[in-house]
């Protein structure tokens, strides 16, 4: 509850900027931030972050809009059929960037055909929590639990084919022992499950597992990237405990493919700016992210790097592509 109200005071705080007596003082046709993600969430958050550094620094309107459904991709497509100016914009987690062509059979988006990278805004990390229902107290005693609970070695994920899933499925591997996964309608109803005991474990996003692990209900035993969370101190991460894995949680903005290089550039310097200023670190802390600006080149990069990795890991898995 209380990073639901300090998220909703940074939406507040931000909105209150992009209001149409300031929006009506500017000139030009807004930027529109596009997310597939319901307000109030911390991408939605993310994105009126960027909006408002782009009102400040560009001197036009700048807003954000919510297209939800088919887990984000309508929000892809629309973007993928804007105009190529820079006005229309996509900010997206890197699930549906790096894992979607491997988890869905008829993606109607290619994300390094049609779109090129503005720069990648955050990073966070993922983690590992357990609960009651696990008789250990951190990642070695949970791997030796794993080895002997049988069915009882069960993990919670946002739903199947999705990245904490996908990533659930590593770790079994990596532990040489089955865990079986349970899909749920969101991350929410999965920690709810974990902290009351009826699962094992849960791949989340930290900031969605930090307010129980803070409040002693679940125990987040590793964090899936290659380097410590600054939000747990003393949680090792997955790969320095051996099992070795490395899968970092980014945010990066998009434009259409044929946006000009001048009109990216602009856009890149105005996120870039913002970005090194404290105000920027901690509206982010807040989401558990941490800023991280990068030029198209890195970023075209990682996204390469990590949709080979999970295409490794989806057929390694058995997982069926759905429609």
């Amino acid at each position: 509850m209380q990073r639901r109200s300090a998220l909703s005071t940074i939406v507040a705080s931000i909105a209150t900027t992009l209001q149409p007596g300031l929006v009506a003082a500017q000139s030009g046709s807004p930027v529109k931030i596009v997310v597939g993600f319901a307000p109030g969430g911390s991408v939605d958050a993310l994105a009126r972050q960027v909006a408002e550094t782009l009102q400040a620094a560009l001197g036009r309107p700048a807003i954000v809009e919510n297209r939800t459904g088919a887990a984000g991709r309508l929000a892809i497509e629309q973007v993928k059929a804007a105009s190529a100016d820079g006005d229309t914009l996509l900010l997206v987690p890197h699930g549906p960037v790096t894992l979607f062509p491997h988890v869905f059979k008829s993606l109607r988006f290619d994300m390094e055909k049609d779109f090129v990278p503005v720069t990648r805004v955050a990073t966070g990390d993922y983690a590992l929590s357990i609960g009651p229902a696990v008789p250990a107290k951190d990642l070695p005693g949970f791997v030796s639990w794993v080895k002997t609970a049988g069915d009882k070695a069960n993990y919670g994920s946002p739903g199947a084919g999705t990245l904490p899933h996908l990533l659930g499925v590593s770790v079994a591997r990596a532990i040489g022992s089955p865990m079986t996964h349970v899909p749920y309608r969101g991350s929410a109803p999965a920690m709810t499950d974990l902290a009351g005991g009826v699962i094992a474990a849960v791949l989340s996003p930290v900031t969605e597992a930090l307010p129980l692990h803070n409040a002693g209900k679940v125990r987040i035993i590793a964090t899936a990237g290659s380097t410590k969370s600054p939000f747990l101190q003393g949680v090792p991460t997955l790969k320095e405990s051996g099992i070795d894995i490395d899968v970092p949680l980014w945010f990066a903005l998009y434009a259409p493919a044929a946006t000009p290089p001048a009109t990216l550039t602009r856009l890149r310097t105005a996120v870039q700016q913002s970005l090194s200023a404290p105000e920027a670190t901690q509206k982010m802390k807040v989401l558990g992210l941490v800023p991280a600006p990068s030029q198209p080149q890195e970023q075209l990069a990682l996204q390469r790097a990590e949709t080979q990795m999970w295409a490794k890991v989806v057929k390694q898995s058995g997982f069926t592509p759905e429609d």
